[in-house]
């Protein structure tokens, strides 16, 4: 019986394996490790990337390229050679060159090159890095060099480099010269630092100086490590490439611009321009002789930048380093066996935990000092808490964990895991798991009780409540969070916190929180007084005017409001022969509309009270929801009562906050239990649309800062050209990409730490400072700042029925005006900022005693104390 032979491998020596370049190569190659056998020579000796080599199956042989009998050992039957090996550490100028370097230079750069086309057999492929300094001499600024321009060495290393060029060409070998632009990128421990964007990122990470000679006029052309062994391999690879040299370069930028851009990641960088003279103004590569065979670059100089900074910036992990990470499987394979996914692990593992888990059960609960914690999720759902037990300033977040998903969890963040459905994971460690070490590898930490294990299983919502899709994004999470509207009424009394976190649905593009509390606990008995504002009133009055003059209203129109608080829209109507009913669950408030005329109906909107309302007066010409569209976690319910009460020419006008305004404005106190979705013209649009509704016009308002007053009818009727220029204004705006809401979150973190550390300077410099307004806006931006009755004694308010009550969560204590002046304070923090003129106005006695009003915003921007 004749016995088949395995296939020979193809044999690849990398010369200078162990540098910069090389352990990029290493690891582009280390998982093709079984069919290819890869062997790296250098005349250094590091344990640390041998070692890696050794476990990616790479062997290392530790030999000069300048022994040409042991290289010559080597070569034979090579079919592939990337020759690396040289001398790195060179002159610059001729100032910093000596004889003896060159020597060096000479001898492993044109020497121990001869030696690998000598020793390499007819049939080998060698890629030779050469460089863009071959061009060193031009006399005068020369822009997109091709590859047949002159070469024109002026010292060592570049003399070297043309040398081995004209060596290969004279040769009968095989071979593609790689002119490197100057390469760049994060190469770990074998790093380059002195080439000019390593260097300038490693010094903007540690908020220094850079001094631009001749103000940074220089051109340069870069290219990022990872483009570079990439085209290595490309060319290699590339059968009809061969006896070729090829600019191997992406961006081509002026030294100054380099800088500004490291400026941009590290604004505390200082800049210096000089003027020292410099030998030229540079020149740069061309590289579309590279482009026309199909090479494409993937890096670029602006992220690698930021990647180096944010590994060398002091403390910047902690800033900006996510210390949960959700990863999704990548290069997913589909054909009719199923699905392949992979996942990109940052170390290796030793342990592999198999855990079953049952739905309603609960897990972790603890922390891990030193391992990093990685579960992926194989079946089931499950609900993460974690905290940052290193940060004082942390807050505890929630995130939802679907199948697939690969949570990575840092050492000392305190975790939990609710399980909403029958679940398997796997637990992969790098460490140990062993019972008997439990409370050394891993801590007990009682993150959340029973009682809030069981409000996430009851009030978790993992679905879109618009279209129902269930694969949403998290947004922004700002911890747990008291209700807004529910003060409290002794200062040393806890307030219950929910988790307050807004998510986004990538398919009708709506934004919405993610955890519902029960309307009864919000909403039976409320503070908030509409018509406690001049403003707000002025505003209903203008709405009101506005309606009855669009919509030709006259004594035999019933006008609906629902959430209609103390009437304050109603009564202008009214006043005007207008028929009129309000809809609102909050019976305190009720009473008061009552009492003041306006027909006032207790209770949710249901269809129960829509034929209580249609049974007294009729159908309705116009039903009216100012903000509180934005309240309801049942819309769809809502919306066809709403229509089922309307006239069939009626109309529902919905008035809600504008989260473009939002997302702008960065004001993301509005953002509160109550608020159970964010609206934009193109999610009302999509959710209307799916019901058998449209949106029929739109127009903006400056309440609350920023909102949309959109007005719905049945399907068939005239739409106004507004609604398409608010949808390409949204769609402009970024409203369909989620990255402008990542930009949002982060935007909102930088802001905390800048108005705590401002708020801190105020306070040790022994000055006062007093809050304005109790909105629901400032419970939600106390709670998540941290902002407590240490920070500022007492919060002044108007409305009579928030005196004496305590801000929830940081029970902050609230005060009539007439208290402010008793202490005299230094700064009057106002909180309710969308009333801050008038806020402003209405206080002059607190200006003329010296008190200076700001807002968040300028706390932000930092106060001169």
């Amino acid at each position: 019986m004749k016995t088949e032979l395995s296939p020979k491998r193809e044999k690849i020596v990398i010369t200078g394996g162990l540098g910069y370049v090389g352990t990029q190569l290493c690891k582009l190659y280390s998982s093709e490790t079984l069919t290819k056998e890869i062997i790296v020579v250098d005349n250094r000796f590091l344990p640390e990337r041998i070692k890696k080599l050794r476990e990616w199956g790479i062997k290392f042989m530790e030999i000069s390229i300048l022994d040409k009998e042991k290289l010559c050992e080597i070569l034979k039957d090579c079919n592939l050679v990337y020759h690396l090996a040289g001398i790195t550490d060179v002159a610059y100028t001729k100032t910093e060159s000596n004889s003896s370097q060159e020597k060096l230079i000479r001898d492993y750069g044109t020497i121990g090159s001869r030696n690998i086309i000598d020793c390499s057999p007819r049939n080998t492929k060698i890629i030779f890095p050469s460089t863009h300094v071959v061009f060193e001499g031009v006399k005068k600024t020369t822009l997109d060099i091709a590859e047949d321009f002159p070469t024109c060495p002026t010292l060592a290393y570049a003399s070297s480099k043309v040398e081995t060029e004209r060596d290969l060409a004279i040769s009968n070998k095989n071979y593609v010269i790689l002119r490197l632009g100057s390469v760049y990128g994060y190469g770990g421990d074998s790093m380059r630092y002195k080439i000019m964007p390593n260097l300038f990122s490693k010094i903007a990470s540690q908020k220094g100086t850079i001094k631009l000679f001749s103000g940074g006029i220089q051109h340069k052309s870069l290219v990022s490590i990872f483009d570079v062994v990439k085209c290595m391999k490309f060319v290699a690879e590339n059968k009809k490439i061969n006896r070729e040299i090829f600019h191997c370069t992406n961006e081509n930028v002026t030294v100054k611009e380099v800088a500004q851009i490291c400026k941009k990641f590290s604004p505390e960088l200082k800049i210096v321009e000089t003027d020292d003279e410099i030998p030229n103004e540079g020149y740069t590569l061309s590289n579309n002789k590279l482009l026309s065979k199909g090479f494409k670059f993937e890096k670029n100089l602006r992220d690698s930048i930021n990647e180096m900074i944010g590994f060398w910036k002091e403390n910047e992990q902690k800033k900006n380093e996510p210390l949960i990470k959700i990863l999704k499987g990548s290069k997913e394979f589909v054909d009719e066996r199923g699905k392949i996914l992979n996942y990109e692990l940052p170390e290796s593992i030793n342990w592999i935990g198999w855990i079953e888990s049952k739905r309603g059960s609960m897990r972790a609960n603890h922390y891990h000092p030193i391992q990093e914690q990685k579960c992926i999720l194989l079946r089931g759902r499950y609900i993460s808490i974690t905290k940052d037990l290193k940060n004082p300033r942390a807050i505890m977040k929630t995130k939802l964990i679907n199948k697939g998903d690969l949570e990575i969890i840092k050492p000392n963040v305190a975790h939990t895991m609710v399980f909403l459905e029958d679940s398997h994971f796997l637990n992969l460690v790098n460490g140990e798991r062993e019972k008997e070490n439990f409370g050394k590898h891993t801590i007990p930490y009682p993150l959340i009780d029973e009682k809030k294990k069981e409000d996430l299983l009851n009030n978790y919502k993992i679905d879109c409540r618009c279209c129902e899709n269930i694969s949403l994004k998290k947004i922004i999470s700002l911890g747990y969070s008291p209700l807004a509207n529910n003060l409290l009424k002794k200062i040393d009394r806890k307030a219950d916190l929910f988790p307050l976190e807004m998510n986004y649905c990538p398919e009708c593009y709506n934004c919405q929180l993610s955890y519902v509390v029960s309307p009864e606990k919000m909403f039976n008995h409320y503070l908030y007084v509409s018509s406690t504002s001049i403003s707000f009133r002025k505003h209903f009055e203008n709405a009101a005017k506005n309606i009855i003059d669009k919509y030709k209203l006259d004594n035999s129109s019933l006008v609906v409001d629902i959430g209609s608080n103390d009437g304050v829209f109603l009564k202008p109507l009214k006043e005007r022969g207008v028929k009129v009913c309000g809809v609102d669950p909050a019976s305190n408030i009720c009473k008061i509309a009552n009492e003041q005329g306006i027909n006032t109906i207790e209770g949710y909107f249901n269809k129960n009270i829509c034929d209580k309302i249609m049974e007294n007066y009729g159908k309705a010409d116009i039903v009216t929801a100012f903000n509180m569209f934005a309240h309801s976690d049942n819309i769809k319910d809502i919306a066809k009562n709403i229509f089922y009460l309307l006239k069939k020419d009626g109309t529902f006008i919905v008035e809600v906050q504008y989260i473009l305004d939002m997302l702008k404005n960065l004001t993301f106190d509005n953002i509160y239990h109550e608020h159970v979705n964010y609206w934009s013209v193109t999610s009302l649009n999509n959710f209307f649309k799916k019901i058998g509704l449209c949106v029929s016009s739109v127009e903006h308002v400056d309440t609350h800062g920023g909102s949309i007053r959109v007005c719905v009818k049945r399907e068939g009727n005239k739409i106004d050209k507004s609604v398409q220029e608010f949808l390409e204004k949204e769609k402009l705006g970024g409203l369909r990409n989620f990255e402008t809401y990542k930009l949002f979150s982060k935007k909102v973190e930088n802001s905390k730490n800048k108005v705590l550390d401002n708020l801190l300077k105020i306070k040790n410099s022994n000055k006062k400072i007093v809050g304005y307004g109790s909105p629901a806006k400032a419970t939600t931006v106390l709670n998540y700042y941290g902002i407590s009755n240490q920070h500022i004694d007492y919060i002044i308010e108007d409305n009579s029925l928030k005196h004496n009550l305590y801000l929830p969560g940081m029970n902050i204590p609230i005060k009539e005006k007439k208290k402010a002046l008793e202490i005299n304070p230094d700064y009057v923090l106002v909180l309710a900022w969308n009333f801050f003129e008038e806020i402003k106005k209405n206080n002059p006695e607190l200006i003329d005693a010296g008190c200076k009003f700001i807002t968040l915003k300028e706390l932000e921007r930092g106060l001169d104390n």
